[in-house]
């Protein structure tokens, strides 16, 4: 497998897929980077090319995201999907998702401590970050960010490239439009328009949306 990103979140990828990385060819990828070491932590390779990526992906084609932010994700998802990659998801052990009425996109990025509950979907290639929760009802889009410690109440629709900030609460049956982002320690209280930043308890909005 191909872990696109070598820091920051690709580390804590890595952290959420033991004992899975012990057993299984791992690479890295960043070709942006200077001075990256040939091997990550001593011991996965990192391919600087997508030269190396082809190759790789004659072998093994499959590849998770690992890093942040909506619309890269997105981006780079499309990049290696035209190489000849296949999007998969990486879901830590620990995450407790609900065996009943969930449907889970591909390529979703699931850490430590999440939890997704009974009859919500999850869009393709959305990360749902440490100890943040999705709670009953709920529609994630597409390449969504839950950042760690955030709460998305029930019957709440999110939809596609929202980031929601780290310990922000998004309060029942809230529709969030597309293209927002919901600040750090906010409570969302009623919709969000798309294209909308939204900060504060509770959440006013105070300028235009992230480009997607």
């Amino acid at each position: 497998m191909l872990i696109i990103g070598a820091g920051g979140h690709a580390t804590e990828l890595l952290q959420s897929m033991e004992p899975l990385a012990a057993a299984t060819n791992l690479f890295f990828y960043d070709d942006v980077t200077p001075d990256l070491p040939a091997l990550l932590f001593g011991r996965f390779p990192v391919l600087r090319s997508e030269a190396e990526a082809r190759v790789l992906f004659a072998r093994d084609n499959t590849f998770a995201l690992g890093l942040g932010g909506t619309t890269i994700r997105w981006k780079i998802a499309q990049r290696f999907q035209a190489l000849g990659g296949q999007l998969v998801s990486v879901i830590a052990e620990s995450a407790s998702i609900s065996p009943y009425d969930v449907v889970l996109g591909p390529g979703l990025n699931v850490m430590q401590n999440a939890l997704i509950s009974s009859s919500t979907q999850i869009g393709e290639g959305t990360l749902v970050n440490a100890a943040a929760s999705v709670h009953h009802n709920t529609e994630l889009g597409r390449y969504c960010v839950v950042s760690p410690g955030a709460r998305v109440l029930g019957r709440c629709q999110v939809e596609d490239f929202c980031l929601i900030g780290a310990n922000a609460t998004i309060l029942a049956d809230i529709r969030v439009g597309h293209n927002s982002t919901i600040g750090a320690g906010a409570v969302v209280t009623r919709h969000v328009a798309p294209n909308s930043v939204v900060v504060g308890v509770p959440a006013r909005p105070i300028g235009v949306g992230h480009k997607a």
